[in-house]
């Protein structure tokens, strides 16, 4: 999968990053897939957010492991999963 994000820390450009979608990651819990960095680390929440991360392509499996992944954000925040 590919996700574009701002390094709004650095030097403020948009830079695309190839990452993985699993469940295989000691971040993952009770089968939740995760999304992996390519240094290894699992992308969170708040980076998420603040760095403004966008999806730029997905298969159509890794589409559907975002949506497990978004589902259990709605939980998290008071939201029903569709």
């Amino acid at each position: 999968m590919i996700l574009a994000y701002t390094d709004i820390l650095g030097d403020g450009t948009t830079h695309r990053i190839k990452v993985t979608i699993t469940t295989d990651h000691s971040a993952s819990h009770y089968g939740q897939p995760v999304i992996v960095l390519p240094d290894g680390d699992a992308l969170d929440l708040q980076s998420w957010v603040l760095l403004g991360y966008k999806v730029v392509r997905a298969t159509r499996k890794e589409q559907d492991q975002l949506q497990q992944i978004l589902s259990m954000i709605g939980l998290m925040f008071g939201g029903v999963p569709q």
